[in-house]
């Protein structure tokens, strides 16, 4: 017997999906871990690019398998203090999401709240973002992103991502291929390490 909870669960979850089908964005006003990402501030996009790996497959142990990983980052480190302080080096943006099928988004979901519940971190810091574009999913599973600026406060990485999803048309993908090739930056020309 399934139980009401969950499938009122379910709904919101295709409700959320469909929302995002339209448009591929994460501002949602009334979404707390985007209060504090300023999504007016878009970084250069010439000073982004991606890597995307298609034979990447996740976690063993996890019941549902990914078709890819796709990272996106700053081509160029940023002067950070704090970072200069802890690690001897400067700064770079980075994000990364596994990409799933869209029948995968009710487990894709939970995947993204409890990395929320179990982050450590404060926005705009927490990691879990959930993104529906035509039929795949992006997944965020970090719990801690290294995203923000930390002399400034400033989210590098959603806003410009942000922008980057919102020139896709999600009526031309029918593949991973058709969707990256529509995005507008360049593939990288080394992996990301």
């Amino acid at each position: 017997m399934i139980k009401l909870p969950f499938l009122f669960g379910l709904l919101l979850i295709g409700l959320e999906s469909l929302e995002q089908t339209q448009s591929p964005t994460f501002y949602n006003p009334s979404n707390k871990y985007y209060s504090a990402t300023d999504f007016n501030f878009i970084d250069t996009l010439e000073r982004w690019n991606y890597d995307l790996y298609l034979s990447y497959r996740g976690k063993e142990k996890d019941s549902i398998k990914p078709i890819g990983k796709i990272i996106f980052f700053r081509t160029n480190a940023l002067s950070d203090k704090l970072s200069r302080k802890v690690y001897g080096r400067e700064w770079t943006p980075v994000i990364s999401f596994d990409i799933y099928n869209i029948s995968d988004s009710a487990i894709c979901s939970e995947i993204s709240r409890w990395t929320r519940i179990y982050s450590s971190c404060v926005p705009p810091d927490v990691g879990g973002d959930l993104l529906t574009i035509g039929k795949y999913i992006f997944l965020n599973r970090m719990v801690c992103l290294a995203c923000k600026k930390y002399d400034t406060n400033v989210d590098y990485c959603r806003p410009i991502i942000n922008y980057i999803f919102s020139k896709i048309d999600v009526n031309r993908i029918s593949t991973i291929s058709d969707l990256v090739d529509q995005l507008p930056i360049k593939k990288s020309t080394q992996n990301w390490k």
